[in-house]
């Protein structure tokens, strides 16, 4: 999983849709989430930041915590991007405090990148101040769901242990329908990266979500209303240690086949029609 992306990428996506050429290039889409919290640093909770990049100048001023950017269809390409703390009067006028050279977007992807704090806090990649940040690029899955079912995708961008995830219809009932998935860990750790993500389809309706270290809770259980052919993005952020571990849920809806044309489109109706009949 590449991980050698920043925060930063969202100023070139955005600055990316004005250039001429875009249309004749090969493109990437994307979605960019600002997975850091301030208070983990004793800021602004909402820790607005300004987002150069090389040649294009400011792209994006005030990028805030929770913010999500997309869909964004953009010419594939690398970029020169920093990023600063927020100026109102003079955006991208601060020291940068993330520098990366050559961010890579990959022509015909469809993914998401968010900016989030690593495993343990160490420095990640563009980390010119050692904050313990970085960001991550998982894929995103907006095939049709099985019939009537929602599709919930997790991920792990926290500071945080390895926990196992449980999603449950009611998670004070042992014998509740559910799946548990173990070894759910930060891509920054020394785990498998693909751990970080977790997809899958339920029935429609209401889920528990918590996590557990050795079988005790630790966090949750948040209920989640999934609807059906819908895709559900949880991103795990901030630090588990300090109180500002958190979810960031957001919805992608329409995710169904298309129906059919001519007489194969009327027989189905017809054919649904009876079945609610019944």
């Amino acid at each position: 999983m590449f991980r050698k992306v920043s925060i930063l990428a969202l100023g070139t996506l955005l600055a990316a849709l004005t250039a001429p050429a875009a249309l004749a290039q090969a493109t990437t889409t994307a979605y960019v989430v600002h997975g850091i919290p301030g208070e983990d640093f004793g800021l602004d909770p909402a820790l607005p930041v300004d987002v150069n990049v090389e040649g294009l100048g400011c792209a994006i001023p005030a990028f805030s915590f929770g913010d999500r950017v997309g869909p964004l269809n953009v010419p594939a390409g690398e970029y020169d991007i920093t990023v600063s703390l927020a100026d109102s009067e003079e955006p991208c006028s601060g020291a940068a405090v993330i520098s990366l050279e050559g961010v890579p977007l990959a022509a015909g992807a469809n993914s998401t990148i968010i900016a989030h704090r690593t495993a343990d806090g160490s420095p990640g990649p563009g980390d010119v101040l050692d904050l313990g940040i970085t960001a991550s690029l998982f894929s995103n899955d907006f095939s049709t769901t099985a019939r009537g079912k929602a599709r919930l995708i997790a991920h792990h961008t926290a500071l945080a242990p390895t926990v196992e995830v449980v999603v449950s219809r009611d998670y004070s009932d042992p014998q509740a329908s559910g799946v548990s998935v173990p070894g759910f860990s930060n891509p920054t750790s020394d785990g498998d990266a693909v751990l970080s993500q977790i997809n899958a389809e339920f029935r429609p309706g209401e889920w528990d979500v918590a996590l557990e270290v050795d079988g005790a809770n630790v966090f949750g259980p948040d209920t989640l209303k999934l609807k059906p052919f819908s895709a559900f993005y949880v991103y795990a952020v901030g630090d588990f240690f300090t109180g500002s571990f958190q979810y960031l849920v957001y919805n992608e809806e329409g995710l169904k086949s298309k129906p059919r044309t001519g007489r194969s489109s009327a027989t189905s109706a017809r054919r649904g029609a009876n079945a609610r009949s019944r």
